[in-house]
């Protein structure tokens, strides 16, 4: 652990303080009261959250403490933290960390910041964490000879406790108390265990038993199967039988309503028949209004001149009695102009006077003549147009009288067919009849479904016999492998009582003994790893060879003088320093070789001086300089300190704290 920075505002003197920590030895120096164990106190106070309304400034109602730091965690990587603790008079506040490395915030209540800052340190006793600090790396002004006075058995205990609390020896006591709680226990278990198995052969008969049931009733089982099949096989039958009877039954309906679509049939093609009949009956009738015999008429068609030279023959008269009309028109037209002239005596249309009309006369009588032989001619033409009409109408009739004659012929032949179709259809209703009395009867059926029915009712029965017995034997079966599971527990677990019973013996002969000899040698390298440390402080603090120091199994320091005990109290005060200040650098260096947990390389030193006479201050002070830690932090008002790289002078005016930093020979 090493600390970078320290920033407080309103604790005790400091109104607003910012410190920046250095690696290497730091000095804090100024006069007494000037505000330099109030750093110390706030470090402490910012890491473990102790006695805080005691820090605030005299006036306010708050404060602040925010202590940045480095350590390294299980995995030796170097982590940065920010532990700010906010104080006040009235309530009890939280605070925060800043996780530098890992670039977040997170708030904590008090209780959970300071359980979280003991995690951080690597600290695994959280309720001692404070006390094992102050042993191994903070040592206040007028407490370095604490943790060593006092011979009470209570002031050794406590001694001890944190010393192996902070050097984890307390795995060693909780995993023997533990063993000789899961020993209570695998013998609570063991008992219980062995009541369980009493029934262990009362079970093993009752297995046989079953196994014996179990194969009787396959062999019934076997029995009722095959006797199942057979009734299958019988209903089956009886089943495919009645669905044919009935498959057969059903085609009566079918031929059934097959000979009535015949009969509407033939009722159909009779009306047709009927139909034709009246059609020829009058056709025959307007033959013989004609007077003609078919013969006749079709003689006469055969002698017949074509409609279309006629017709055209027609209209060509028409024509030219049209003209001839016309010619007729304008020859009455001239007459009478000729006579009009004849009359007026000039032209009516030019206006001349004609003074002799005799020649119109015979004008008039010429156009007359015209006239009439035009007329004749038209009257002649309408006689041979007349004639033509005729012959086009006979012609017209001789085809009607031929239409009707074949239309009788069609409709003989079509009767005809119609008779052939009837008859046909007649012959089909005689074939489907026969057919009809060939199927079986109601009561064919009837006993065929009985027979199904019984046949049906027989298998269902051995069915359900089987389903019983399939269903009883699955439960004894089930019930069998229960018995057998519960047969392999019971085995299982009278291994399992031998099992533990080994295990308890191992645990009572071999691991309780194991554990202890490991924290005996544990505690007794402990002991002589600090006994060597604590004897090579003392002779470079302490002048007087007479004197050897070295600590018991408690790690009591024992003063020997001249191969004498000697109590603590019995020593001179420079004396007592000198072991105090031994005792505790000894714990910081062996503290700092310990592989993994709790190994700071900062030592905090408040007053360490307090105590030494004025020969002794040069040199414990160039020996405190020597010290190997990473980080060293010491507080005096003294000047003997030398080999420093960064001092920092607390000076105080009008009560606030002042801070100057500067490198050691600026």
């Amino acid at each position: 652990m090493i600390i970078k920075q320290l920033v407080l505002e309103n604790i005790r003197s400091h109104e607003s303080t910012e410190i920046e920590f250095a690696e290497g030895k730091t000095l804090i120096r100024g006069d007494i009261g000037s505000g330099k164990s109030s750093i110390m106190m706030s470090i402490e106070a910012a890491l473990f959250g102790k006695k805080l309304k005691e820090l605030i400034r005299k006036g306010k109602e708050s404060g602040k403490i925010e202590l940045t730091f480095e350590i390294k965690d299980e995995n030796m990587n170097l982590k940065k933290y920010s532990v700010i603790r906010k104080l006040s008079t009235s309530t009890q506040k939280g605070g925060e960390i800043i996780y530098h490395s890992e670039g977040n915030k997170k708030e904590f209540s008090a209780d959970e910041l300071s359980i979280e800052v003991t995690r951080i340190l690597n600290i695994n006793e959280t309720a001692k964490a404070q006390e094992i600090f102050q042993a191994f790396v903070l040592a206040k002004q007028n407490e370095l000879k604490k943790l060593i006075e006092g011979s009470k058995k209570s002031d050794v205990d406590e001694r001890t406790t944190i010393i192996m609390r902070a050097f984890e020896m307390e795995a060693y006591k909780f995993a023997i108390d533990n063993t000789v709680r899961l020993n209570q226990r695998i013998k609570n278990v063991t008992i219980g265990k062995k009541g369980e198995i009493k029934k262990l052969n009362e079970i093993e008969k009752s297995i046989q038993e079953k196994n014996y049931k179990i194969k009787k009733m396959k062999n019934d089982l076997e029995t009722i199967k095959s006797s199942r099949i057979k009734k299958e096989n019988t209903y089956n039958s009886k089943k495919d039988e009645y669905d044919k009877i009935k498959e057969e039954r059903t085609k009566i309906s079918v031929i059934n309503s097959l000979i009535k679509s015949k009969e509407r049939e033939i009722n159909e093609k009779k009306e047709d028949i009927l139909n034709n009949d009246k059609k020829r009956n009058i056709k025959k009738d307007k033959l013989v209004k004609s007077g003609k015999t078919i013969e006749q008429i079709r003689k006469g068609i055969e002698n017949l001149v074509p409609l279309d030279g006629l017709r055209n023959k027609e209209d060509r008269l028409n024509n030219q009695i049209t003209h001839l009309k016309m010619d007729m028109n304008r020859k009455g037209d001239d007459a009478k102009r000729y006579e009009e002239i004849q009359k007026d005596g000039k032209c009516s249309t030019c206006g001349r006077e004609i003074s002799n009309s005799s020649g119109y006369d015979e004008l008039i009588s010429t156009v007359n003549m015209e006239k009439n032989d035009i007329e004749k001619e038209i009257i002649k033409i309408n006689k041979e147009k007349n004639a033509v009409r005729e012959t086009i109408e006979e012609n017209q009739k001789n085809k009607d009288l031929k239409r009707d004659v074949e239309e009788i012929n069609d409709i003989d032949e079509t009767n005809k067919k119609l008779d052939e179709k009837i008859q046909g259809l007649i012959n089909e209703i005689n074939e489907q009849k026969v057919k009809l009395n060939e199927l079986p009867d109601e009561n064919k059926l009837k006993l065929v479904e009985d027979e199904k029915n019984i046949a049906e009712k027989e298998f269902h029965n051995e069915n359900n016999r089987l389903t019983i017995i399939d269903r009883d034997l699955q439960n004894e079966m089930n019930n069998l492998n229960e018995m057998n599971l519960e047969l392999e527990k019971l085995k299982q677990t009278k291994l399992d009582i031998n099992k533990l019973d080994d295990i308890n013996e191992w645990l009572n002969k071999y691991f309780i003994n194991t554990v202890q000899l490991i924290e005996d040698h544990v505690i007794h390298t402990i002991n002589y790893k600090f006994n060597e440390l604590f004897k090579e402080w003392f002779e470079l603090l302490v002048e007087d060879t007479s004197k050897t120091v070295r600590v018991d199994e408690k790690f009591t320091p024992i003063i020997e003088q001249n191969e004498f005990e000697q109590t603590f109290e019995w020593l001179s005060g420079g004396e007592k320093a000198g072991i105090a200040l031994a005792y505790r650098l000894a714990l910081n260096s062996l503290i700092r070789q310990q592989p993994i947990g709790f190994r700071p390389e900062l030592l905090m030193l408040d007053e360490p001086t307090d105590g030494f006479s004025k020969e002794q201050l040069t040199k414990v002070s160039n020996i405190l300089s020597d010290i190997e830690n990473k980080q060293v932090i010491i507080v005096s008002h003294n000047q003997e300190f030398t080999k420093l790289d960064q001092i920092i002078s607390v000076t105080k005016e009008n009560d606030i704290s002042r801070i100057q930093t500067h490198s050691y020979g600026d």
